[in-house]
C-alpha cells in the first residue's frame, strides 16, 4: 500500500522532470514540441490512475470523454493554423495562442481523456 502511494507521488515528478529535459532537447520542433509533450503527460497521468487504485475499469460516462477531447483537439489544430497564418478567423481570435504552456496543457487534457476512453471501454 505504501509503495503504491509512493509510486503515485514520485512517478509524476519524475515524468515532469523527464518532459523538461525532453523539451529542452527537442527545442527545434516548435509548435509540435508542446503538442507531443502535453499528450505524453496526459497519457502518463491517465495510466497512473490504475496503478494507484484510484479508478474503476468501467466508468459509466467514460465513453463520452471523446467529445471534449475532440473539441480540444480542434482548438489545437486551429491554433496551429493560426500560428502559421493559414487561417485567421476574427470570431475565434480569443482561442488563438502560440504560448507553449497553454498548448501543452490542452494536449495533456486531450491525452488524458483519450487514454481514459480507451482504457475504460
Amino acid at each position: 500500500m505504501f509503495l503504491r502511494k509512493l509510486t503515485v507521488i514520485v512517478v509524476p515528478l519524475l515524468l515532469c522532470f523527464g518532459v523538461c529535459l525532453a523539451v529542452s532537447a527537442m527545442n527545434t520542433l516548435g509548435f509540435f514540441l508542446w503538442v507531443i509533450a502535453g499528450c505524453l503527460l496526459g497519457i502518463a497521468l491517465a495510466l497512473l490512475l490504475p496503478l494507484s487504485g484510484a479508478s474503476r475499469m468501467r466508468e459509466p460516462f467514460g465513453n463520452l470523454l471523446w467529445v471534449p477531447a475532440l473539441v480540444l483537439g480542434l482548438i489545437v489544430v486551429y491554433q496551429y493554423l493560426h500560428s502559421t497564418g493559414q487561417m485567421q478567423l476574427p470570431l475565434l481570435r480569443a482561442l488563438a495562442t502560440s504560448h507553449g504552456s497553454v498548448i501543452m496543457t490542452e494536449c495533456a487534457f486531450v491525452g488524458f481523456m483519450l487514454t481514459t476512453v480507451i482504457r475504460t471501454k
